[in-house]
């Protein structure tokens, strides 16, 4: 990010697209809580992954899975852990970049990274899972495969 700002533009078309996509709102919350529930039981045991925290007063949307890696019991970094899905097919991705990083903020506020002590040590452990409404089963039994072999093979 060079510049904070807006980018509010929508045409009509993607206007009326959005209106019927709100129609199947609750079809697609309850398609990716239910993957988010199949990746949780998957990796909730695995020393080497930390599952997404969740509270039963607060009711998540779901728009991604952020999984997090203890790299003190990995061979690879993230970055790494994401290449190694990519061989397998799987598109995981990095979805938090820590506020004080971008540019803008880091210049204008004069922000650095020892100010940050938490999302220093948080942001290079995410990882973001793919999970959209239109994901199979198995498309997702294939993502939790490939992320357990993955731990299994780069585990300390």
């Amino acid at each position: 990010m060079v510049l904070p700002g807006f980018k509010c533009n929508m045409s009509d078309i993607m206007a009326a697209i959005g209106l019927r996509q709100l129609e199947k709102l609750d079809a697609f919350h309850a398609r990716r809580a239910a993957i988010a529930r199949a990746y949780t039981d998957a990796f909730a045991e695995v020393p080497q992954l930390q599952v997404p925290t969740e509270r039963p007063d607060v009711r998540t949307a779901w728009h991604i899975y952020a999984l997090r890696l203890h790299l003190d019991q990995l061979r690879i970094n993230r970055s790494q852990f994401i290449e190694e899905l990519r061989q397998r097919h799987i598109s995981a991705s990095v979805h938090f970049i820590p506020l004080h990083r971008m540019r803008f903020y880091a210049e204008h506020y004069g922000l650095r990274p020892e100010q940050f002590p938490v999302a220093e040590h948080e942001a290079p452990r995410l990882v973001s899972l793919p999970l959209h409404p239109l994901l199979t089963d198995q498309d997702v039994a294939d993502i939790i495969d490939a992320t357990l072999y993955v731990v299994k093979n780069f585990a300390r």
